[in-house]
């Protein structure tokens, strides 16, 4: 009897061994956190949401080449008294089977300062975290090239994720761009 359970309880445990874990999410950074990292020097890092309206939303539309996925996104705005620091903005883009949460900053003329993945869902293709990846966007604005192997070399492994994380730093730096940086009315930015 013994024997039999022990031959019982190998073979479950075998199998458990052999079936991969329903999740592997993982967070690596906290909103609170990246923001008092990036915007240390800023007095202070408020909020704008930003929903863009038919015209322009169908204008951002185009240039993504794609819908957008929400209706709304919100923008941290870092500043020193009047004047603004960066931006920041948090979003999320489906990698294989799961989305990628992701954060890209920005500076006051929106380029590029910094990308980090926030948190990672998939078993595989976490090597878009490595810098050597992300420091590739540094720099780059709406208007720069964001083509995964063409403007961005991918991470071999984590081809889908390289194109997810193009797709949504593109989306940012586009938004940023239609949503607050031409925005007419600038008192869109007001502290909230």
């Amino acid at each position: 009897m013994f024997k039999s359970i022990c031959k019982r309880g190998l073979l479950v445990g075998a199998l458990l061994l052999a079936v991969p874990a329903a999740s592997y999410g993982q967070v690596f950074h906290t909103v609170r956190d990246l923001l008092s990292a990036q915007f240390s020097k800023s007095d202070r890092v408020s909020f704008v949401k930003v929903a863009a309206d038919s015209k322009a939303r169908a204008r951002i539309e185009k240039r993504l080449g794609r819908k957008l996925a929400a209706a709304d996104y919100t923008f941290y705005v870092a500043k020193t008294g009047e004047r603004v620091d960066g931006y920041a903005l948090f979003d999320q883009e489906k990698g294989q089977h799961e989305p990628i949460s992701f954060a890209t900053f920005f500076d006051a003329a929106g380029s590029i300062t910094r990308v980090e993945v926030v948190a990672y869902r998939e078993p595989y293709g976490d090597g878009i975290r490595a810098e050597r990846f992300r420091k590739q966007f540094i720099g780059r604005k709406a208007s720069s090239g964001f083509r995964a192997d063409a403007d961005i070399d991918v991470i071999s492994g984590a081809t889908i994720s390289s194109r997810s994380l193009c797709k949504g730093v593109k989306r940012a730096s586009v938004l940023l761009d239609e949503a607050v940086l031409r925005a007419n009315d600038k008192s869109v930015l007001a502290a909230r």
